[in-house]
């Protein structure tokens, strides 16, 4: 089959100006906006390259069936990308879980309108800071972690301003409440693969495509009241709080097989084969999904 050139001439350039949209929305660093390009990107791409094959007669198929060719291609190298990003975090010797350390600056937020919203939004809920942390990214970029909490001392809201390739800085909020039991509720909108195991006393259900701090408290306060005991007010160092609980989980997925043990990572890297294949399903996910693994 083959498609008259005034067709391509009229329909290609809008493949192309799809594609240049889905930058933009990209570049936006808005969850929504990221997945929706990454559906403009597969799908307008796939059907350009479709289109482009049958105005050069590379192929006489239908478009329909060179469309789906090109469509199970992109996804094919989207995938070989992605395990290859993968290796090379596996790889690296930059530490998957940094340490938390004091911020000997205090509570450090960017200057951006935005973000001064989201702190007066915790002032006027009745938060309160009660440490301010920093934690490094790579070698030279750093994340900024205040911590605040709820004037009744039952919820702890923790900020990660994360500098982004694009000059951006992307804010990712979680919230935990504790119970009498141990339980340790999180409800957090961090739009990044984790792909891991938590410990049985952690009850995590992440919320990426959820942006406002408001909205994010309300789900965390319903997944309270649903739990059969009630709450207990925090105490203790919160950054000696952030270290113990990653302490924890590093350790429970080395346990579990996602980390390779200490003594053989310099051979086969930080993750396992199998945690490669939960982190190259969570990124999958969240691209194109907008969700993460279910972790309740």
């Amino acid at each position: 089959m083959s498609l008259p050139h005034d067709f391509g001439a009229l329909v290609l350039p809008l493949v192309f100006v799809a594609a240049g949209a889905a930058v933009v929305c990209i570049r936006s660093g808005r969850p929504v906006l990221v997945v929706l390009s990454r559906w403009i990107l597969w799908i307008g791409v796939s059907l350009g390259f479709a289109m482009a094959a049958l105005l050069a007669g590379v192929t006489e198929r239908p478009l329909w069936a060179t469309t789906l060719f090109c469509l199970l291609l992109w996804q094919l190298l989207e995938s070989f990308y992605n395990w290859v990003a993968i290796d090379m975090i596996s790889r690296s010797d930059t530490p998957l879980f940094p340490p938390y350390t004091p911020n000997a600056n205090g509570s450090e937020w960017p200057a951006d309108r935005k973000f001064i919203t989201l702190r007066e939004t915790l002032r006027r809920r009745g938060f309160h800071s009660v440490a301010a942390a920093v934690r490094p990214l790579g070698e030279e970029e750093i994340i900024r972690c205040p911590v605040y909490e709820s004037a009744d001392g039952l919820t702890r809201v923790t900020i990660h301003f994360i500098p982004s390739s694009t000059g951006r800085i992307r804010a990712f909020l979680s919230a935990a409440t504790l119970t009498q039991s141990g339980l340790r509720l999180v409800t957090d909108n961090v739009f990044l693969p984790f792909g891991g195991f938590y410990p049985e006393n952690f009850l995590v259900e992440r919320r990426p495509m959820v942006r406002s701090l408001n909205r994010l408290l309300t789900l965390h306060g319903r997944r309270v009241e649903k739990l059969d005991e009630p709450p207990v007010r925090w105490s203790g160092d919160a950054v000696k709080d952030l270290n113990e609980q990653q302490t924890r989980i590093e350790e429970l997925n080395v346990r579990l097989g996602f980390f390779v043990p200490l003594s053989e990572r310099e051979e086969l890297g930080t993750i396992s084969r199998e945690g490669r294949t939960r982190l190259w399903m969570e990124i999958w996910m969240l691209n194109y999904l907008g969700r993460a693994f279910s972790y309740r």
